[in-house]
């Protein structure tokens, strides 16, 4: 993984092919002569869920939390259970562990969408309770993937470390292997979103879907954008971690160069929202 492309070519990953691709060539990596069927089967049917072919759902209408949002977040998520593996620490990652994350991961935010026979706003209505919403669907999901009941107990647990008001102390795990996979999917979720390369300018989708959902901490994009390096600072830097075990100071065993290009990212990515929010008229 010691790739000397640009730091933005090995962090944009937005469509479903390309994140299958990445993830089953890391699977294979990881666990040599291990089936990719379940990783594949699991794309196929969340593919299908936000595009609106699955029985009973509309498809995805929020503009932030859409499929590439996933994508992004699901290569962030497994990028931290290789680093994990590589590094030789503890808990050790198996391959059903792999799975199980790549399910939660691409399953975190199926709570905005909507069921057939929904039609008033969009999906961003359900912000405040989209993780509740997405742990949920995942139990009805899974079970015909031959996913038992304890795993999906283990994708929920996962699910809800993703929540920007998680407090981990109080959900449930049974070891620090479950703790971990939890950890890894809230790391892989923010830092995902926050290293885009188009996090800058999907910010006022953002604040549109706060907007929607009736959050009134911002008075407009622009606001929003003025706030993120303090919600990075403060917010994000507690959840990284305390609630979130510091699990993403493996990376830079997954990139085998001693950096963590996440971290660079988010870096950048403040200054240019600096940038922009001191550009703009107002909120």
């Amino acid at each position: 993984m010691s790739d000397q492309k640009p730091i933005g070519h090995l962090l944009d990953f937005r469509g479903a092919p390309e994140t299958l691709q990445f993830v089953c060539s890391l699977f294979s990596e990881d666990f040599p002569g291990r089936s990719t069927e379940f990783l594949v089967a699991v794309f196929n049917k969340v593919g299908e869920l936000f595009a609106g072919r699955f029985p009973g759902y509309q498809a995805c209408d929020t503009k932030f939390h859409d499929l590439a949002h996933t994508c992004q977040a699901t290569v962030t998520t497994l990028r931290i259970l290789d680093g994990q593996i590589k590094s030789g620490q503890l808990p050790t990652v198996s391959a059903r562990d792999f799975e199980l994350a790549v399910a939660a991961i691409l399953l975190h935010d199926t709570g905005y969408i909507k069921q057939i026979g929904d039609v008033k706003g969009t999906g961003a209505k359900y912000t405040l309770i989209h993780v509740k919403r997405s742990a949920e669907f995942a139990a009805t999901f899974l079970p015909p993937l031959g996913v038992t009941a304890d795993e999906v107990r283990v994708v929920q647990l996962a699910i809800n470390c993703t929540g920007i008001e998680v407090d981990t102390s109080k959900l449930e795990f049974r070891d620090q292997r479950e703790r971990f996979l939890g950890s890894a999917l809230g790391a892989g979720d923010m830092l995902g979103q926050m290293a885009a390369d188009d996090y800058p300018e999907r910010l006022p989708a953002l604040y549109r879907e706060f907007a929607e959902a009736g959050i009134t901490t911002y008075s407009g994009a622009t606001d929003l954008m003025r706030q993120t390096r303090a919600f990075y600072e403060g917010r994000v830097g507690q959840l990284l971690e305390k609630q979130w075990g510091q699990v993403h100071q493996v990376l830079p065993h997954h990139f085998g160069n001693g950096r963590n290009l996440y971290l660079e990212a988010v870096d950048r990515n403040l200054d240019r929202i600096d940038h922009l929010a001191d550009k703009s008229p107002g909120g």
